[in-house]
């Protein structure tokens, strides 16, 4: 079962070439932002933050209140948190695979962004 918890820096997490998805993450933290991809077409792109873990799905909260129970794969994690805490989302659709995937803040800062999602970058 996953970990949950308070991350060893005690910030929340942003994308890297290891850990793109809320399910990468080895400890997750309580308010962690995702952005949502599942299966639910009325919350499909949206901005959320992550609850707990009921079973194998992730609770996430979103603005309206409402807590839905998503995979954790269908959770892509920010490309960047500012100082003030607001989450950064560059969402890209890779031209391999068609699955979306983060930019990490390095590959948004770069002169040519990446094409391909990690996996298939591989």
């Amino acid at each position: 079962m996953p970990l949950v918890g308070t991350s060893s820096s005690g910030q929340f997490a942003c994308a890297t070439d290891a850990q793109h998805t809320l399910k990468h993450l080895r400890t997750k933290r309580k308010g962690q932002p995702v952005f949502v991809l599942g299966h639910l077409l009325d919350r499909k792109g949206r901005e959320a933050t992550f609850e707990s873990f009921n079973d194998r799905l992730a609770l996430v909260k979103f603005d309206d209140g409402a807590i839905l129970g998503f995979d954790p794969n269908e959770l892509l994690l920010p490309t960047d948190i500012d100082a003030s805490g607001t989450a950064y989302f560059e969402i890209r659709p890779c031209q391999s695979c068609d699955i979306f995937f983060p930019l990490t803040l390095a590959e948004c800062d770069a002169d040519e962004e990446p094409a391909q999602c990690p996996d298939c970058r591989r």
